[in-house]
């Protein structure tokens, strides 16, 4: 048993039911036609919950072998290249609008992290951000930043 999945798991647990108990001790809103304000942070612990019991389970059965981990080297040369695409998103986001800036720095940092799978690369940085544009722009008219394109 690792110590440090079980203890992970322990706090995760504790956490999600801690959620919990205040969402339920919280009043609710007089209007309660729809979901309320409560839903997502209650779906949220209720998955938090479930992934600490998996990772206790695991844990319990003796898990996995430890993977091996990169050279320091390597290590510091990933956070940069992320930490340059974050601030590379931050600056186009307002210029080229959500779209075209999260479908590239989606695609640059796959493509530094994937090298092998071009075509899973491309596919997952146009459908997730059009899907992502459709759900808040579409659908919850929540306005994402348009840019000098419009789109």
């Amino acid at each position: 048993m690792k110590k440090k999945e079980l203890y992970t798991g322990l706090l995760m647990l504790i956490l999600s039911g801690t959620i919990l108990v205040l969402i339920v001790r919280s009043p609710t809103p007089p209007d309660s036609s729809g979901p309320g304000p409560f839903f997502l942070p209650a779906i949220t612990a209720l998955v938090i919950a479930g992934l600490s019991i998996a990772l206790l389970v695991q844990s319990a059965r003796g898990g996995s072998p430890a993977p091996a981990v990169p050279p320091a080297g390597r290590m510091w040369h990933r956070l940069l290249w992320i930490t340059f695409w974050c601030f590379a998103y931050g600056f186009t986001i307002e210029r080229l609008g959500y779209l075209l800036s999260t479908g590239g720095v989606t695609f640059a940092l796959l493509a530094f992290f994937n090298r092998r799978k071009w075509v899973l690369n491309i596919l997952f940085s146009l459908v997730t951000p059009v899907s992502i544009y459709v759900l808040f722009d579409t659908l919850l008219k929540v306005p994402l930043p348009k840019g000098w394109f419009g789109f």
